[in-house]
């Protein structure tokens, strides 16, 4: 009897595995379509690869033995609630703080740089970019002003208000070395496509200024990006700035993040 329940539960499993994947490779279709040159057979990896969570085995354990296990797990979590908490309140605390740093050493660092008006009339780029390239020489450049936006929490994990320079907007009409805000703005906006295709909850992104080079040490980056990742079911594609294809113009990095 207990081989047969056994036996079942394995077919149970592999059954639900082979939904999940067919589920994934629905998806990384959808994503291929929506982001340009998108290679899809690097994100394809076989569940049965991935990190297995053993209490997931619902062949391991009998009814009465996971309500047991859920009992123990939840007084446990209770006593650590609050700790993790605080704990949390206090690195986005961190975070926020040095993000501050970080923007206001980049907006006066612009402000002594002459913007340089290059024509744009003849530049192989979509319509709309050269239409936003027209609108910074002819409107944000004369009257000194930025382009702001509001990147949601669901974005990074917390809600945050940035800007755009007009240099920062000639600078990627040109192909140039850009900043990370430049970076995180596109990934807002990315998440907005993929939000109206309901495909956000399989996509996450890590804010490209927790990870730039200007930020901290390695190991402070490298311990923000493990949280990250820690916060997700092992099923997120997460995406990060990185760009193999260019050469380094600091010597450490790919982006001069700002």
């Amino acid at each position: 009897m207990e081989a047969k329940a056994r036996e079942e539960a394995l077919r149970m499993e592999d059954r639900t595995k082979q939904l999940v994947e067919a589920e994934r490779e629905h998806f990384l279709s959808q994503l291929s379509q929506l982001i340009p040159n998108f290679d899809s057979s690097m994100l394809k990896p076989r569940i049965s690869q991935s990190p297995k969570n053993p209490m997931s085995d619902k062949a391991s354990c009998s009814g009465g033995d996971v309500r047991s296990l859920h009992f123990e797990d939840d007084t446990a979590k209770n006593g650590k609630h609050q700790e993790e908490k605080e704990e949390e309140k206090k690195d986005e605390e961190k975070k926020e703080e040095k993000q501050d740093e970080t923007e206001k050493e980049d907006e006066e660092k612009h402000d002594d740089q002459v913007i340089k008006v290059v024509d744009y009339s003849n530049m192989e780029a979509p319509s709309s970019l050269k239409f936003l390239c027209r609108y910074v020489e002819t409107t944000l450049v004369p009257q000194d002003k930025t382009l702001h936006f509001t990147i949601d929490k669901e974005v990074f994990g917390l809600e945050r208000d940035t800007f755009v320079l007009p240099e920062d907007i000639t600078q990627f009409a040109g192909m140039e070395e850009i900043g990370a805000t430049v970076v995180a703005v596109y990934m807002r906006y990315l998440h907005d496509v993929l939000k109206q295709a309901n495909m956000c909850s399989m996509v996450g992104f890590i804010n490209p200024a927790t990870v730039s080079a200007n930020f901290g040490i390695i190991a402070d980056r490298s311990r923000l990006v493990a949280a990250r990742l820690q916060k997700t079911d092992g099923e997120q594609i997460f995406m990060m700035p990185y760009n193999p294809g260019l050469v380094s113009l600091t010597g450490f990095c790919f982006y001069d993040f700002q």
